[in-house]
């Protein structure tokens, strides 16, 4: 097993991020983590990267802490932290002295797939940095990528480009957990679907079972959290 998390509860003072929920990751999934805002998506990908501890329960990948794991994972947030000089070339200059996974190769084609300008971030639109963001991320060779909303904000264009290169560089060895609101267009993605309502499991069903029932994700979506 990637990664699981074990009857893990997060509280926040009096309100609770997650309650009571277990969560198996093997290798080769691409998850969708579904749910409206505040059904503590955002809590369950800052635990599995690491960024948070549990309240109760237990949080492991490659049977580990994630912190113990860290280069083992690579966590895309939906806050752009690019600073405004940030140009691709200095981007790439940045992981590579970061992350002996980092792999040149990959951030140029991604680069040339994802239509990334080469100038400054400040200079860039929305979404283009977004495709910037994503490219760093994609260009790491991890064993769990998990991102939060890539696709939250961002142009059609831009989102279509961003599923393409997801689809590009998923590898049989790693395993995505992929949040967003996006769930028609990314529904084609996903082997499985984990929804998420209140901090509670609502639902964790395999992508394809859902479709020979002749229902889509987006449908049961609907269904489960409407």
């Amino acid at each position: 097993m990637l990664a699981m998390l074990d009857d893990v509860t997060k509280v926040y003072g009096k309100s609770y991020g997650l309650r009571d929920l277990t969560l198996e990751i093997p290798v080769g999934q691409v998850i969708g983590l579904l749910g409206v805002n505040g059904s503590g998506k955002t809590t369950l990908l800052k635990l599995l990267s690491g960024l948070l501890l549990p309240t109760r329960g237990r949080v492991s990948v490659l049977g580990e802490s994630p912190r113990r794991n860290r280069a083992k994972l690579v966590f895309l947030g939906e806050t752009d932290a690019i600073y405004r000089w940030t140009s691709p070339t200095d981007a790439e200059r940045l992981m590579s002295g970061l992350y002996p996974d980092f792999s040149l190769q990959c951030y140029r084609t991604l680069l040339d797939s994802l239509q990334i300008p080469m100038r400054r971030a400040g200079a860039m639109s929305k979404g283009e940095r977004a495709r910037l963001r994503l490219a760093m991320a994609l260009a790491r060779e991890a064993s769990l990528y998990i991102l939060d909303e890539p696709l939250g904000g961002i142009d059609l264009v831009s989102r279509e480009r961003i599923l393409q290169s997801i689809v590009g560089q998923w590898r049989a060895d790693a395993s995505i957990i992929l949040s967003t609101h996006a769930v028609a267009e990314a529904e084609g993605l996903f082997d499985r679907v984990v929804f998420l309502r209140e901090g509670i499991l609502a639902l964790d069903a395999l992508a394809e079972e859902l479709r020979e029932r002749g229902e889509s994700v987006r449908s049961t979506f609907l269904e489960v959290l409407g």
